[in-house]
């Protein structure tokens, strides 16, 4: 092998190059060791640490000035703007709080800077000058409450710190930074947001305006209803003074609810509001006027006494909701007792047919048959060939004798009347008819029989009627309770009616052995005592009362929702209470003990029976008072009555301030309403720091409607369909109290004397009735008659006080007197008896149209009556004057729906005031030192309904984001209200029964609508 020459021509050897490298690297590191890192890394590095430390101060800056911004203007509404859309329909504030803490921010980083020598630190924000831009920029805030929204915390994402050598990007972050501002700009947000929530809500949505409104306005309609039925001069029982009043009340105790305080200048003004309506009411001489607002709301900073609080309801004992009631059945107690007396003999409900059933046997023949000897019956024979049988005729002959054999023997619970025994002998004959042809023959035969009859006569005691089935003795024999006759004349009846009256005791044997015998059972009557009638009116008459004194209680708010049925309760009582009511004895003593016990129960199961009429003819009503309430936007009663059973007005819980307890201590939020009280009148620039100057502006609408206005008969018949004919009339009651109410004027009024023809014409007929009835009950004669009644007339001197005492019982009553005393004879319960049938015809009368008057007879004299007193009024001072005489002549006309309608018997009048309002605060502010850029200083949410403008593109001008909306409302409530039966009833009777105060309901500059009157800008 040949060894190649080695080439070594360009090669550095291996152990140079290892010397090369190890000298190398010792003189680098010597150079690291002695020099370090650079100046400008180092400054580089400091500059971005202390730019970092300054975008977190001026973050915290920005969201406190933002946050104060934001709350001095608050966006609740966002514009129909480009940039107005960059804020969400369901979160505008909280969005235009983002985009307020970017653009303030971007503003504060542009001061935000660090200089070390050569090297620059900045910070900042993307520039945003569209939409779109804006929309990423406020995606890169979010905001979040905390400490229950009195801190904000605030977290900005990608925010840039550069920093520069000259020209040179040195270094460049993007970092996130989050702080925790002790700011209450959400909390007062969301506690006016609360409460604007609350102050919208009805009655049944919880505890809000629309309930405390409702628990306030209700002691008021009950007092002045009940006040108004007891006499004293109120024509108008809820009027929109006492509606504005409660509104304010409630308004105040919403504050408090929800912020924990009210605003002190509104207490102020509603204590000075609370006085004058008091003195209103008292005098009936001062209405609402113009200038109630200089008189009620305070001037702006005036000195409030700091000891004011919201008006407190003391106990009192006015009437309210939780009234009892108690309803009797002693008006239908004493119509049963006369219906009983009056109904014929021939009805099982009347009181002579009751007693008559008392006395009833069932009479019945026991026959026994036994034939002794026959003969058979001949078979026709045809006389030859082609005849036929045409016609057959049997006749008897019967041969009775007298002869002894026992009778049938009565049962264990028959009474044996009379009984005999006889042998009867029949001879039958018979003739048969043939025909053939025009031919006819004749052909004969005969047979005999013969019995044995046994007939006995026997009687049941079966009394008919409601009296409970009791063992009953003596019977058939003198004596019981009266020792009248007890039946003993039943078996001479029997023997008339069941074997006189068929041919004697022969004919009833050969009917019995004939089987021809066609009455074997007979009811008869035995005679009642002449005393009984007596003993039964006066046992009656003490079950009357017994009757009467049974009682139901209900609520007094259940009756004026028509959430309740009083009949249908009576009647369920009675029944349960049946058998203590009637009391029958273990035992009767003879036939008129279970006569009494039987009128007993046939008064009681009378009573029941008109009770469960009216309770029906209730249910139809309320039906019917359904439709009148749906008409204003009511479901039915059922909603009424929980209207009325959810009111309440709940004490707050004074409270230091909002739930939270941030670093540096509680939130203290104080409203500020301007105005301090919502008036429907005008309110000034001077009374109100929040009204324009020159705009006047009214705060507060109100509209309350009376359904059931004056006069009540219309309404009534309205509502429960009692005019027959369907034509518009009214009660003889209800013209006559409107007669006696246009007493009051002095002077004559059109139309008074048509209404008192009228009145008159409709005594005539219970004149003629009275009559009638006087000359049946006592026997006096056609002149004796016609005298009574003319005096009981003549008690009173007009028409219209006569028509009253026919309405409620007087006219029966001195009738009654009357006619006894000219009676002849001693007769202690007549003229008891006389005035029950009285008031039980003039009941019965008084429902008939031909005793209505034509409503618009009594309209027009209503109508009158006020134009003549208020014509009287020259000047306002003049119409004060007149206002409390108008009020006691109105007030006596008749208002209301009376309960169960039916003249003599009803147990509540009823009224319902349908209320809305609808109110703004020109401004309203919530003021806490939480947040204050300086001790002493305070953060303010200010909602004014001003536009809200914002410089968002940075060209120098504002561009609209929206709206911040005034704190505005719109609620409302039912008011029902019951009084006892008779007298005036309850109701507005001033002619104004829809009330409409303030600019109901058109929005304009002086309404309640926010866009009304914006801020001057």
């Amino acid at each position: 092998m040949t060894r190649l020459a080695e080439d070594r021509r360009g090669r550095v050897p291996f152990a140079l190059l290892g010397v090369l490298l190890l000298v190398g690297a010792s003189t680098y590191a010597a150079t690291v060791t002695t020099q370090g890192p650079s100046r400008i890394d180092r400054d580089a590095a400091v500059a971005m640490e202390r730019a970092s430390a300054g975008t977190t101060a001026a973050l915290r800056s920005a969201v406190g000035e933002a946050a104060r911004a934001a709350a001095a203007e608050p966006v609740t509404a966002p514009a129909e703007t480009p940039f107005g859309r960059l804020l969400s329909d369901d979160r505008p504030f909280r969005d235009a709080l983002r985009l307020r803490i970017y653009l303030t921010l971007r503003e504060r980083l542009r001061a935000t800077r660090y200089r070390r020598g050569s090297v620059r630190a900045v910070a900042a924000l993307p520039g945003a000058t569209t939409p779109s831009e804006l929309r990423r920029a406020m995606d890169r805030v979010r905001v979040a409450g905390v400490e229950n929204g009195t801190a904000l915390r605030v977290t900005v994402r990608n925010l840039t710190v550069t920093v520069r050598d000259g020209e040179r990007i040195v270094a460049r972050e993007h970092r996130t930074r989050t702080v925790t501002v002790s700011t209450p700009v959400l909390a007062l947000h969301d506690r006016a947001t609360a409460f604007e929530r609350r102050l919208n809500r009805s009655p049944l949505e919880g505890s809000g305006l629309g309930r405390r409104l409702t628990a306030r306005l209700y002691p008021v309609a009950w007092a002045r209803g009940y006040a108004q039925y007891g006499g004293a001069p109120i024509a108008n029982v809820v009027a929109n003074r006492h509606v504005e009043t409660t509104t304010n009340g409630a308004l105040l105790e919403t504050q408090r609810a929800v912020f924990g305080r009210s605003d002190p200048e509104g207490r102020e003004a509603m204590r000075r509001a609370a006085l004058e309506l008091g003195v209103e009411d008292l005098t009936a001489a001062t209405p609402i006027g113009s200038d109630r607002a200089t008189r009620v709301v305070p001037r702006p900073n005036a000195r409030v006494d700091p000891s004011s609080a919201l008006p407190t309801r003391r106990g009192t004992s006015a009437p309210s909701p939780n009234h009892r009631i108690d309803v009797d059945v002693a008006p239908l107690a004493g119509r049963s007792l006369t219906g009983l007396r009056t109904t014929s003999i021939r009805s099982n409900r009347s009181l002579d047919g009751v007693t008559r059933a008392a006395y009833r046997v069932e009479a019945r023949l026991l026959t026994r048959s036994r034939r002794t000897y026959h003969e058979p019956r001949p078979e026709p024979d045809p006389p030859g060939d082609g005849w036929e049988l045409a016609n057959t005729t049997v006749t008897t002959d019967d041969e009775v004798e007298a002869t002894v054999a026992e009778p049938p023997t009565p049962a264990a619970n028959e009474r044996r009347f009379d009984s005999f025994s006889r042998l009867v002998v029949l001879d039958h004959r018979v003739r048969w008819t043939w025909q053939r042809g025009n031919d006819t023959r004749v052909s004969s035969g005969g047979w005999r029989e013969r019995y044995r009859v046994g007939v006995t006569l026997v009687g049941e005691y079966a009394p008919d009627g409601p009296a409970p089935d009791r063992p009953t003795g003596p019977l058939f024999e003198r004596g019981g309770a009266l020792g009248g006759p007890n039946l003993a004349g039943v078996p001479e009846k029997a023997v008339t009616t069941l074997v006189d009256r068929q041919g004697g005791r022969d004919a009833v044997a050969a009917a019995v052995a004939a089987d021809a015998l066609e009455v074997t059972e007979r009811p008869v009557y035995g005679d009642r005592p002449s005393d009984l009638r007596s003993w039964t009116d006066r046992d009656l008459r003490g079950l009357r009362n017994r009757l009467s004194n049974v009682t139901v209680g209900v609520r007094a708010g259940a009756v004026a929702t028509y959430t309740t049925n009083p009949p249908g309760r009576l009647a369920a009582t009675l029944r349960q209470r049946r058998g203590a009511l009637i009391d029958p004895p273990g035992r009767y003593r003879g036939a008129a003990d279970r006569a009494r016990v039987a009128a007993r129960a046939a008064l009681v199961d009378e009573t029941i029976r008109r009770l469960d009429r009216r309770a029906a003819r209730h249910a139809e009503t309320r039906r019917a008072f359904d439709e009148v309430l749906g008409r204003v936007g009511i479901d039915s009663p059922r909603a009424l009555r929980r209207t009325l059973e959810t009111r309440t007005t709940p004490v707050p819980t004074q409270r230091a301030g909002i739930d939270g307890t941030p670093p540096g201590g509680n939130v203290s939020p104080v409203p500020d309403g301007s105005p301090a009280y919502l008036t429907v009148t005008s309110v000034s620039h001077e009374r109100a720091r929040g009204v324009p100057p020159d705009r006047p502006y009214r705060p507060l609408s109100a509209k309350n409607v009376n359904l059931f206005t004056a006069p009540y008969g219309d309404a009534a018949d309205a509502v429960s369909g009692a005019a027959s004919d369907g034509s518009s009339a009214v009660r003889l009651r209800t013209a006559a109290r409107t007669l006696v109410a246009s007493d009051g004027v002095n002077g004559s009024v059109d139309g008074r004397a048509s209404l008192g023809n009228a009145v008159s014409t409709s005594l005539d007929g219970l004149r003629e009735r009275a009559r009638d009835v006087v000359a049946d009950e006592t026997r006096l004669t056609r002149t004796a008659a016609e005298a009574a009644v003319a005096e009981g007339f003549a008690r009173w001197e007009d028409p219209g006080r006569r028509g009253l005492a026919a309405a409620n019982g007087s006219l029966a009553r001195a009738i009654a007197v009357a006619a006894d005393r000219r009676a002849e004879g001693r007769d202690p319960d007549r003229r008891d008896r006389l005035e029950t049938r009285l008031a039980a015809a003039f009941a019965e009368d008084l429902r008939s149209p031909s005793t209505s008057v034509a409503q618009e007879r009594v309209e027009s004299v209503v109508e009158r009556v006020r134009g003549r007193v208020l014509g009287r009024a020259s000047d306002v001072a003049t119409k004060r004057l007149y206002r409390k005489r108008l009020n006691e002549t109105v007030g006596a006309v008749p208002a209301g729906l009376p309960v169960a309608p039916v003249p003599g018997y009803w147990y509540a009048t009823v009224n319902v005031w349908d209320v809305e309002v609808r109110g703004a605060y020109a401004r309203f502010t919530l003021r806490t030192d939480r947040g204050a850029p300086a001790p002493g200083g305070a953060t303010r949410y200010v909602r004014d309904g001003s536009v809200v403008r914002l410089d968002v593109d940075g060209d120098g001008s504002r561009e609209r984001l929206g709206r911040d909306e005034r704190v505005d409302f719109e609620t409302g409530t039912v008011v029902a209200v019951a009084v006892p039966p008779y007298r005036t009833g309850v109701g507005d009777v001033d002619g104004n029964a829809d009330e409409r105060s303030g600019t109901w309901p058109e929005p304009k500059c002086t309404s309640w609508e926010a866009s009304a009157c914006p801020r001057s800008e």
